[in-house]
C-alpha cells in the first residue's frame, strides 16, 4: 500500500485521476503504463446512481434475472455470470448494507451508508489496483476503521495494490511506503509509514537549520576577518605615508605602494567572491527551509486565570429542524481544553454552534462569560466576501493593511494568493486565513470553538495548526475525529455524545 502526500494543490487528485485514465495523455512528457484495470474512489459521487449502477453490474444482473425467469436467449446463456448476484449480495453484507434495496439511489442513503456503498463497489471482485482520494475525510472513528480494514483485506488477503492520497496520519501509518509530491516539483519515495517518514523529514529539516546557523556564523567570521584585514591595510598605508615623509627613496616607496594596492585589490576580489558564495549558499538553504515550513499559524498571546469562569450551560435545550439537542449542563473554567466526541450525527457540531450563540436555547440557560471565536470550515467569512485581503480589511478596519498582509503571508497567502476570492478557497484555506486574521485582531477572544479543524488541511498546515494551538494559553472546545490531533492537544476533558 502506498500513501500519497503533498500540500493542497500539489496535484495528488490530478495524479490519481491520470493514473485512472480520466485525463487522457500527459500534458508535457512521459507515459503511464498500467497493465491492469484501475478503480478510483474519488471525493465525489453521482448521487443519482443506484447501487447496481455504482457496482457496474446493472446489465449483467438484468441478463441473469432474465435467464432465471427462462426469458434469455440461447446465445445469452453462454455469457451469463451465474454467481454475480450471490457475490454482489455478499459484498453488500460485508459492508453492512444487506438491508438496502439494490435499486436504492445513492443520494437517499445516509453519509455513512454512501461511504459503505462506495467502498463495497470499489473493492468488489478484488480488483488488482485501487486508488483512493482522501477516503477518511469527515468520517467518524467507525468510518475510518472501515476504510483501513478494507485496505488491509485488499492488500493481505487478495494481494491487491492500493495508492491512497490522504492527510489521515493514522491511516498513512499503515502504508508500506510514502510518496511525497514536493513543492519544488520533485517526488520523494520513502519506505515505511507516516511516523517514520515524518521523523526522517524532521531530521532533514534539523540538518538544514543547523547548516543555516553554521552559514550565518561563517558569514560573521568572514566579515570580521575582512574588517581586520582592512584595518591592517589601513595601518600599513599610514605607516607608508610616514616613511614617505622621511628619508626613503621615492622609487622604492612607489613600488611598495603599487604592490600594496595590487595586494589589496586581490584581497578585496577574493573576499567578495567568498562573501557572494556564502550568501548564495545561505539563500539556497533558507529557500529549502522555507519550502519545508511554508505555513505558520500564530495564535495571539492571551492569559486566562485558572479560576476564571468561561462558560456555563444549565439544562440547556436547543432545536435544529426536527432535532432536539439536550438537555445539557456543562461548565468551563480557566484555560480548559474540552473535546466533544462521538459518531457522526450525535449533535456535536450543533452543540458547538449553540455555544457560539448561533442557536438560542428553547429552555435552560447558556452563559457565555467571555468572548469566543468560532473556527469552522467556512472560516467565519460571509458568502458575499470578496478577496481575502478585502475581507480582512473589512473585518479589521483599525488594523494596518501591511500588518494584515504580513499575517496572511505567514499563513501561506503570499503575493497574489492574498487577493484570491474567498469563495474559491478550500475549507482548509479558509481555516488558515481565519486563524491568520485572529492573530491580527485588536481584541483576542480567550475561548476558541473549533469544528473539525483538521478536515481538508494538508499535512503541513495541520502540523502548523497543532503547533499554534499547543502554544495557545486560552480555553478551547473542539469537535474532532482525528485521534492523532486529539492526542497532541492534550485535552483536559472529553464529553461523548449523543447530545441529541
Amino acid at each position: 500500500m502506498t500513501g500519497l502526500v503533498g500540500r493542497n494543490g500539489s496535484g495528488k487528485s490530478t495524479l490519481l485521476n491520470f493514473i485512472a485514465g480520466r485525463l487522457g495523455a500527459p500534458l508535457v512528457v512521459g507515459t503511464c503504463i498500467c497493465s491492469h484495470p484501475v478503480r478510483l474512489l474519488d471525493q465525489q459521487a453521482a448521487l443519482s446512481m443506484r447501487l447496481m449502477d455504482l457496482f457496474g453490474v446493472t446489465d449483467p444482473l438484468l441478463d441473469l434475472w432474465c435467464a432465471l425467469r427462462g426469458e434469455a436467449t440461447k446465445a445469452a446463456f453462454e455469457t451469463i455470470d451465474w454467481t454475480l448476484e450471490e457475490r454482489f449480495l455478499a459484498q453488500l453484507d460485508r459492508f453492512g448494507l444487506s438491508d438496502v434495496d439494490l435499486n436504492r439511489r445513492l443520494g437517499t442513503l445516509s453519509g455513512g451508508q454512501q461511504l459503505r456503498a462506495r467502498l463495497a463497489a470499489l473493492f468488489f471482485d478484488a480488483p488488482e489496483i485501487v486508488l483512493l482520494d482522501e477516503p477518511t475525510n469527515a468520517l467518524d472513528r467507525d468510518g475510518q476503521a472501515m476504510v483501513a480494514q478494507a485496505l488491509r483485506d485488499h492488500s493481505r488477503i487478495h494481494g491487491g495494490i492500493a495508492c491512497v492520497a490522504s492527510h489521515d496520519r493514522h491511516l498513512l501509518d499503515q502504508m508500506d511506503r510514502i510518496v511525497s509530491l514536493d513543492p519544488d516539483g520533485g517526488v520523494t519515495v520513502f519506505g515505511g509509514g507516516w511516523t517514520a517518514f515524518a521523523a526522517a523529514r524532521d531530521a532533514d529539516l534539523a540538518r538544514l537549520e543547523q547548516a543555516s546557523t553554521r552559514m550565518q556564523r561563517q558569514e560573521k567570521q568572514t566579515e570580521a576577518k575582512r574588517r581586520e584585514s582592512a584595518a591592517r591595510q589601513d595601518r600599513r598605508a599610514r605607516q607608508g605615508r610616514k616613511l614617505r615623509d622621511g628619508s626613503q627613496s621615492k622609487l622604492l616607496l612607489d613600488m611598495a605602494k603599487e604592490s600594496a594596492q595590487s595586494s589589496a585589490s586581490a584581497r578585496i576580489t577574493a573576499e567578495a567572491r567568498k562573501k557572494a558564495a556564502l550568501e548564495a549558499e545561505r539563500t539556497e538553504i533558507a529557500q529549502k527551509i522555507e519550502v519545508r515550513t511554508p505555513v505558520h499559524m500564530d495564535f495571539p498571546a492571551v492569559h486566562v486565570p485558572p479560576s476564571k469562569q468561561m462558560l456555563q450551560l444549565d439544562e440547556a435545550v436547543f432545536t435544529v429542524g426536527d432535532q432536539n439537542i439536550g438537555p445539557i449542563s456543562l461548565s468551563l473554567v480557566g484555560p480548559a481544553r474540552l473535546r466533544l466526541s462521538g459518531p457522526n450525527g450525535v449533535g456535536k457540531s450543533t452543540l458547538l454552534r449553540a455555544i457560539s450563540g448561533e442557536i438560542a436555547p428553547i429552555s435552560g440557560q447558556v452563559n457565555r462569560l467571555v468572548p469566543c471565536a468560532m473556527l469552522d470550515q467556512n472560516g467565519g467569512f460571509s458568502h458575499d466576501a470578496g478577496s481575502l485581503i478585502a475581507a480582512a480589511e473589512q473585518a479589521f478596519p483599525s488594523v494596518a493593511g501591511a500588518q494584515l498582509r504580513a499575517c496572511l503571508a505567514r499563513a501561506g497567502f503570499r503575493g497574489d494568493a492574498a487577493h484570491a476570492p474567498v469563495q474559491e478557497l478550500s475549507g482548509g484555506e479558509k481555516m488558515r486565513a481565519r486563524i491568520a486574521l485572529l492573530a491580527a485582531s485588536p481584541e483576542v477572544p480567550p475561548l476558541l470553538l473549533l469544528d473539525e479543524p483538521t478536515n481538508h488541511l494538508d499535512l503541513a498546515a495541520l502540523e502548523a495548526l497543532e503547533l499554534g494551538l499547543s502554544q495557545w494559553r486560552g480555553a478551547m472546545i473542539v469537535v474532532t475525529h482525528d485521534d492523532v490531533f486529539a492526542q497532541k492537544m492534550a485535552f483536559t476533558d472529553v464529553i461523548s455524545g449523543p447530545f441529541a
